[in-house]
């Protein structure tokens, strides 16, 4: 089997998403392409974990499945700019509205 990017989890798993990592998904309720991060990422296209499918791909929904309890935010634009799409909890899952949403970057606060 080929390795997964940091914090990701196998295609086809629903809601799959490495303890301890935010996760992103190119399909509603957890479904689809999957990227994940255990840190910040300023730019989801060059940063810590590439996300390639997101420069092509909305994200149609998320889950932070962090440990250290912190909420996760994420931005329409790199550098943790443009607009919030939301404030997720530790714990919580996600879809996004109106057929996802173009993300860039995260960060573990809100």
């Amino acid at each position: 089997m080929a390795p997964t990017p940091a914090g990701a989890a196998p295609q086809g798993d629903p809601w799959m998403c490495t303890p301890g990592a935010f996760c992103v998904y190119s399909g509603d309720n957890g479904n689809g392409k999957v990227c994940g991060w255990q840190v910040d990422d300023p730019d989801w296209l060059h940063g810590s974990t590439v996300c390639g499918w997101s420069k092509t791909t909305r994200v149609r929904s998320a889950f932070n499945n962090g440990r250290s309890g912190m909420p996760v935010s994420a931005f329409t634009r790199t550098g943790l700019t443009g607009t919030k799409m939301f404030c997720l909890a530790k714990g919580k899952k996600t879809n996004l509205p109106r057929a996802g949403t173009y993300l860039r970057s995260h960060t573990w606060k809100c």
